[in-house]
């Protein structure tokens, strides 16, 4: 799967997105002028007959009845970008989602945070938070944000109900693969552009409430409601236009998804078997949410009621099913509404938290209680890489444990790093922290980077205050030596990539540079100390060096001298590269993962340099496997 070309198909979606959005305006517009002619002809004009249709229908009425729809169109999708600027979270929350706590105790909820754990490492990406949408009992499920870094995953509460673990696999798969193939920046752009193409229709209703309460005031002729009645007709050919336009962009993506799907889990059963559950159950993917409207094209299944094919978003699951198993015989699994799978493995139950019954995950609840739990922590330090992913589900112990990553072998530094910890305002941190410091010197450093995007669901769950004052603590620790490590940089990228995501709604780098030639020096510079950090021998690292520079296009750069290198000039030119262009990330990252595997080993170091390079570049990580 490559997530480049798909990311760069989906790019030319938006071109043709955008086609049809402008026709769809330019519609309206005329329709509206029409509209507003007839209104201001028709029944405004009780006294003077010889004014008419056509004195309302002229250059200068145009003119400004256009500017003015134009500008009321422009206004609403601003508003709804900015509304959804927080990516993932804002589209769940506005669909009735909440947020499953990562420590969850509840067996169901528990199964699919699992799921969704394994499919993120089968990924390479960090875990997602998940949303369970608990008042609508209509099988579904979606993916949705900006960037892979603020993408959450949701689920209806009838998808738990109904699904076993292999049917949730093959739904969960199908939704990273739209994280993968770079469709959920699309379809949150498509949310946007249909919210201002239906707010003339939301205007409509407004003026028509607003004239209902004047007319119990005062006897009227009620204009305004005439106006909105025909605003409100004019929001139904903008609600026409906007299905054309989601079906038109979405259904290809679908059939793109379910094939990935297959490829990621290796097991058509899963997937196919979902899709038969949802047609043999009578509420079917159908959402109750008003919101689920201008986000039905996110969804797993269709989740509007039955619409002409034309207007749909998604393929009919017939079509679906027979794609991924040929011979299907035509035949729905057949559930009723009541009914609860209980196929939740023993080992969903098994990892299900019992130490910390009853305790809340939320922001709030972090401070609280962490010295009982610390206690309690004793008995489970078992240096496994297992429990420690288990352990990594409270917040509390993920926070501890990225800043145990940090803490230093010598003992007076790390006792100065100690001290600052406390400023976190986070009881007992220092003291997990510690304890957590000799288990993950006994793993494995490959272990490392698949523990941090373990993490981050955990990590989310502080309040955007902590979140600053844990980021302050993290720099103090980092500094503490007054150097700057490969280990503390990646570290630091990765938390603060997945993390500005959650509690800060900035804008993405613009992109600059189209050609790798415009980037050589940062990427000479970057891949030189990834080729000495791979390979012992001044040989060996020139030759990976030549791989990864022939790889990106440039057969021209040298390897640089590292004797008075400053780990700045990495630091900057990694950001440098952050400001490629979409289609040029993939060559330049393929380059650092042939340098990588020159000797066909890649290391830990080099995985996570790689890793958080990807991050910088806004990217997911190649399978290094």
């Amino acid at each position: 799967m490559d997530f480049f070309t798909q990311q760069d198909r989906a790019r030319r979606h938006s071109f043709r997105l955008v086609g049809l959005f402008v026709l769809a305006v330019l519609a309206l517009i005329l329709i509206t002028n029409l509209a507003v002619a007839a209104t201001f002809g028709m029944l405004l004009n009780n006294t003077n007959s010889a004014t008419n249709f056509y004195d309302y229908f002229n250059w200068q009425s145009f003119i400004n009845i256009s500017l003015g729809v134009s500008g009321v169109i422009g206004c609403a999708i601003a508003f709804k970008w900015w509304q959804l600027g927080s990516g993932g979270r804002a589209v769940a929350e506005s669909l009735g989602g909440e947020r499953i706590a990562p420590n969850s105790n509840d067996d169901q909820q528990r199964r699919i945070l699992n799921v969704v754990d394994e499919m993120a490492l089968a990924a390479n990406m960090p875990v997602p938070p998940v949303y369970l949408l608990a008042h609508e009992p209509g099988i579904n499920a979606f993916a949705a944000g900006n960037t892979p870094a603020d993408a959450v995953i949701g689920i209806t509460a009838g998808a738990l109900q109904q699904f076993n673990r292999d049917q949730l696999q093959g739904v969960i798969a199908h939704e990273f693969s739209h994280i993968l193939n770079g469709d959920m920046r699309l379809n949150i752009r498509l949310i946007a552009l249909l919210h201002g193409i239906l707010f003339i229709g939301m205007m409509g209703e407004f003026l028509i409430h607003g004239s209902a309460f004047s007319s119990r005031n005062r006897d009227s002729d009620n204009k305004g409601a005439q106006l909105g009645l025909i605003f409100i007709v004019i929001g139904w050919l903008g609600g026409f236009f906007g299905r054309l336009i989601k079906a038109a962009v979405s259904r290809q993506r679908e059939f793109l998804a379910d094939a990935s799907a297959v490829q990621f889990t290796r097991n058509p059963d899963g997937i196919a078997d979902a899709l038969k559950i949802i047609g043999g159950y009578s509420p079917g993917a159908e959402l109750n949410n008003p919101n689920s409207e201008q986000a039905s094209h996110l969804f797993f299944g269709q989740a509007l009621k039955k619409l002409r094919p034309s207007f749909a978003t998604h393929p009919s699951l017939d079509e679906r099913i027979k794609r991924i198993q040929p011979y299907w015989d035509g035949r729905f699994i057949i559930r009723a509404s009541d009914t609860i799978c209980s196929h939740a493995e023993n080992t969903d139950k098994s990892n299900s938290h019992t130490e910390n019954s009853g305790k809340s995950s939320d922001a709030s609840d972090l401070m609280g209680g962490a010295a009982t739990f610390i206690v309690n922590t004793a008995a489970h330090q078992a240096g496994t890489t297992a429990q420690l992913r288990h352990q990594l589900r409270e917040p509390l112990h993920a926070c501890a444990f990225v800043y145990a990553l940090l803490l230093d072998d010598n003992a007076d530094l790390r006792q100065q790093q100690l001290n600052y910890i406390p400023r976190a305002n986070i009881v007992g941190l220092d003291t997990l922290a510690l304890q957590l410091k000799p288990i993950i010197n006994a793993l494995p450093q490959a272990s490392r980077l698949p523990l941090i995007e373990t993490a981050m669901p955990a990590l989310k769950c502080m309040s955007p205050e902590q979140y600053r004052t844990y980021k302050k603590v993290m720099l103090l620790l980092i500094r503490c030596d007054q150097q700057y490590t490969m280990l503390e940089w990646c570290l630091f990228q990765l938390v603060n990539h997945y993390m500005e995501s959650e509690f800060n709604s900035k804008s993405q780098s613009k992109a600059k540079y189209k050609r790798a030639d415009d980037v050589a020096e940062a990427f000479q510079t970057v891949l030189s100390v990834l080729a000495k950090q791979g390979h012992d021998d001044d040989n060996s690292a020139e030759q990976a060096f030549n791989r990864g520079a022939s790889t990106a296009g440039l057969h021209n750069i040298k390897r640089q001298s590292l004797t008075n290198f400053q780990f700045e000039d990495f630091i900057k030119a990694a950001n440098q590269l952050a400001n490629c262009y979409p289609l040029l990330k993939p060559k330049l990252i393929k380059g650092f993962v042939d340098c990588a595997r020159y000797d066909t080993i890649i290391s830990a170091d080099e995985q996570e340099i790689i890793a958080a390079l990807s991050a910088v570049m806004d990217c997911p990580s190649p399978s290094l496997t």
